[in-house]
């Protein structure tokens, strides 16, 4: 058989540990590295699973700071902008049955949605 070998641009020498960082994820923020530097023993396994841990903690992290950063960002743009009153639309049936009107008439007595 053929022996199959994995390439790779890297000028240093392929061995297993280099073939496990190759594909080991990354922690992307200093906090989680920081963090991660702290709780290192000298135990690999138990490392790998700290790590583990750490990443799907920190995917968590950034996804949560994202959407709290476009929420705020969407609230503060709908601020700015936007100051109409948004009444609830009224839907009716007409007449005839044959379709509906979409609309909205705004009275003193409505609430504002």
């Amino acid at each position: 058989m053929n022996d199959i070998t994995l390439k790779h641009c890297s000028p240093l020498p392929l061995t297993p540990q280099s073939v496990i960082s190759l594909y080991m994820h990354k922690l992307k923020l200093n906090i989680f590295k920081k963090l991660y530097k702290s709780l290192k023993t000298p135990w690999k396994p138990l490392n790998w699973i700290i790590l583990g841990y750490l990443i799907g903690l920190e995917n968590k992290y950034i996804d949560i700071k994202a959407k709290q950063t476009v929420d705020t960002a969407i609230e503060g743009y709908m601020a700015d902008y936007y100051d109409e009153d948004v009444y609830e639309a009224v839907v009716e049936e007409c007449e005839d049955g044959n379709g509906y009107t979409i609309g909205y008439f705004p009275s003193k007595n409505d609430e504002k949605v």
